[in-house]
């Protein structure tokens, strides 16, 4: 099979084509993938950069490294313990991301990450929802932040609309029934109403901080470098219920930098610390979240899908062997919705 490796840390030279690996052989309770599409996320560019290298290594990455966190595809093989799927069956996944990932032509996975994939979408549609799906999903259902169809009446800030995962956000809330309020760049206003926000703020002109208050629920997309958190806090509301969720954490980096023991006491001091001091100040709750696996919850987004609640939204689709490309438009942050690779050689697609 076709992949694209990388042997070091470093900028987007470390990604290399290699035109002829080994397929892989699925254990007793894996599925054989092949893979139509892929998806490039925020992750895979700051994984690209040594983000999260100590963790990542110690539950099992190794390199050369295959990246990429979720797939369209059909299965080829399954192994013995597998009751689920069989050969010739449309599949979506997002994997264990300590394993290889999803830029290449097969991956093996666990039958618990894969699910159905939407008959209503192409494998390049579908490609584009299972990372953005399960981290907010992990997020807002993980923490407790919002209960799975149960949003009704509920006021929601998801940072940056126009990304991938705020794209996502935004419709599978307005799904739920919430109300829902984003940030976006002057050029995205118009679409992130199209996905459903209710309340759009040009970040250019307007400061959320100031144009909102008594949000119930704060998905913070951007992280504590983007200088947002301090505001999601003070739009918050008080009372219990009230909510703020960031997938943008120090938790890896500062074990990068620490190590396990020191950069973890960090990590484990800071939490704590803002969860207590949230407590007292507007007794809300304050949670960091991040991506988990689950076919299952796939499942649950395959049937919103089909019903026409969420849209994928691909602002193009790339070979696999431009995957440098769609790296730096990645990092430009100026993307628009999400970057999806072709896996199939053209004398197989």
């Amino acid at each position: 099979m076709r992949a694209v490796q990388m042997s070091e840390y470093g900028g987007v030279e470390v990604l290399r084509l290699n035109p002829s690996l080994p397929d892989p052989v699925p254990a007793d309770d894996e599925i054989l993938i092949r893979i139509h599409a892929t998806s490039v996320n925020p992750i895979d560019a700051v994984r690209r950069m040594g983000y999260g290298r100590r963790v990542f290594k110690l539950l099992g990455a190794k390199m050369p490294l295959i990246l990429g966190h979720d797939a369209s595809g059909v299965v080829v093989k399954t192994g013995r313990n597998v009751t689920r799927f069989k050969a010739g069956d449309a599949v979506w996944i997002a994997p264990d991301a300590f394993r290889d990932g999803t830029y290449a032509e097969y991956v093996a996975v666990r039958e618990r990450e894969v699910a159905m994939k939407p008959q209503n979408l192409t494998h390049e549609e579908a490609a584009s929802i299972p990372y953005v799906a399960l981290t907010t999903w992990a997020a807002l259902v993980g923490t407790g932040a919002i209960e799975p169809g149960k949003a009704a009446g509920k006021t929601v800030l998801v940072h940056a609309g126009s990304g991938g995962i705020g794209s996502f956000a935004i419709q599978l809330l307005k799904a739920w029934g919430a109300n829902v309020a984003t940030t976006c760049g002057p050029g995205n206003v118009e679409f992130c109403r199209s996905l459903g926000a209710d309340r759009v703020i040009d970040y250019s002109r307007e400061d959320f901080a100031k144009e909102l208050k008594d949000i119930d629920v704060v998905f913070d997309t951007l992280g504590y470098l983007a200088g947002v958190e301090k505001g999601s806090l003070r739009v918050l509301r008080r009372g219990a219920g009230a909510h703020y969720v960031s997938i943008v954490n120090p938790l890896l980096p500062w074990i990068d930098e620490g190590g396990f023991i020191l950069g973890g006491a960090r990590v484990a001091l800071t939490l704590l610390g803002m969860k207590i001091w949230m407590r007292l100040w507007k007794g809300a709750r304050y949670s960091w979240a991040h991506f988990s696996t689950s076919g299952a919850v796939l499942e649950e987004i395959r049937t919103l899908v089909e019903a026409g609640k969420v849209r994928p939204v691909v602002q193009t689709v790339m070979d696999l062997s431009d995957v440098a490309k769609a790296h730096t438009a990645i990092e430009s942050r100026r993307t628009r919705g999400k970057i999806v690779l072709h896996c199939l050689a053209a004398d197989a697609a």
